[in-house]
């Protein structure tokens, strides 16, 4: 049987999960040991799967993209369903394709996007707290862009990485930066409703440990008036500026990933 390369979409709620990468089974389970040990199964072979992002602890997924190698003939458009009946129920995989045997999930990323979610409550909704980041302060938004702006473009980020960072190279593109204030659609669910959202969407060529919750907890303390929006360019640039709590990993969300 010849060797094939496919490749997952794959959308999770990352609350049980000590991040996407696997580690050893006493530093908690991950939701790359889970898809693996289900492929593992299926195709009764051992496979390794590769993802396109390396998502921390809580932080939850739409749009995880991945690959892995197999033997078996398995119909590619059978795999998603055969698939999910292994897996966890917080963990989906959403289609699965054939993919170039070159294929890489990880390098062969042209831009991820990330959202981080704020609600502006003083009270943590029951239904949300696991997706957002409470907070009851309000937030000068225009503030908070301006801040953004500095970020834009392809900068050297290692004053935007947390402490423990593996990369080779700092350097990243960003292409964008959204913050908007979406309107509340009608709620269906209580876990739906979020009051006074406020989302933080980052596109970029690549992403450092923890940069985007960097970014946000950065931001945050422009829209709070605790640093002017130009404090943004003093953190890229490494000169001293105030020690910020990284923003709480519950409300990152990986969006997708464009090849």
């Amino acid at each position: 049987m010849s060797m094939r390369n496919i490749r997952l979409r794959l959308a999770y709620d990352g609350t049980a999960y000590a991040g996407w990468q696997r580690q050893p089974l006493a530093q908690g389970m991950t939701v790359q040991y889970q898809v693996e040990q289900a492929l593992s199964a299926l195709f009764r072979e051992q496979i390794v799967v590769t993802g396109a992002g390396r998502t921390d602890s809580g932080v939850h997924a739409l749009g995880q993209a991945a690959n892995f190698y197999c033997h078996k003939p398995v119909p590619v458009e059978k795999i998603p369903q055969a698939l999910n009946h292994k897996l966890p129920p917080d963990i989906r995989v959403l289609d699965a394709q054939e993919a170039p045997m070159a294929f890489h999930a990880r390098y062969d990323a042209k831009s991820k996007t990330y959202r981080y979610l704020i609600q502006r409550q003083a009270l943590a909704n029951p239904f949300t707290y696991r997706y957002a980041w409470t907070m009851a302060e309000d937030l000068d938004v225009a503030a908070m862009r301006r801040g953004a702006g500095y970020l834009l473009g392809r900068h050297d980020f290692r004053h935007y990485a947390a402490s423990g960072v593996s990369a080779c190279h700092f350097v990243r593109t960003i292409r964008e930066i959204r913050i908007e204030e979406p309107p509340q659609p009608p709620s269906l669910f209580p876990w739906e409703y979020v009051n006074r959202p406020l989302t933080v969407e980052v596109s970029a060529d690549g992403f450092l440990y923890r940069m985007v919750r960097l970014i946000t907890c950065r931001l945050v303390a422009v829209g709070l008036g605790k640093i002017p929006p130009e404090a943004i360019e003093d953190f890229l640039q490494g000169r001293q500026g105030p020690n910020i709590a990284m923003a709480p990993a519950q409300g990152l969300t990986l969006i997708k990933v464009e090849y």
